[in-house]
């Protein structure tokens, strides 16, 4: 298992990490480029924490390396769904421009969930 963030809390606290420098959106092209490109499938699902794409900052996704020569289809819809509800929820909507309390609020937010799906996964970090 392997985690993809762009939550530099989750970084810090969880250890070994695909870290992606950018937005939510980012993390999402990033986890569909590891589908295509590693054939890794999803642990967690893209848009779980019930909070919209445009209301935060951070995401974190939950992944598994595959021994499979084939692309996870099922993985593959679910992330190019999440890719489009982002999409659109980003351009009905854009994001205001945040204060760093706020950013961390939100930082707090996903590590907490990231930590909560760890737990019921039954990982230790």
């Amino acid at each position: 298992m392997f985690i993809i963030t762009n939550n530099p809390m989750v970084k810090e606290k969880l250890g070994e990490v695909s870290y992606v420098e950018g937005s939510y959106g980012d993390v999402l092209d990033e986890v569909k480029r590891q589908i295509i490109d590693k054939h890794v499938c999803l642990l967690s699902h893209p848009l779980s924490g019930s909070i919209k794409p445009n209301e935060t900052y951070y995401k974190t996704i939950f992944a598994a390396e595959t021994t499979s020569q084939y692309i996870d289809i099922e993985s593959l819809e679910y992330i190019e769904s999440a890719i489009a509800v982002y999409e659109k929820f980003i351009k009905n909507k854009q994001r205001p421009n945040w204060s760093l309390a706020v950013l961390k609020d939100f930082a707090f937010v996903d590590f907490y969930i990231a930590q909560s799906t760890l737990d019921r996964m039954g990982v230790a970090r």
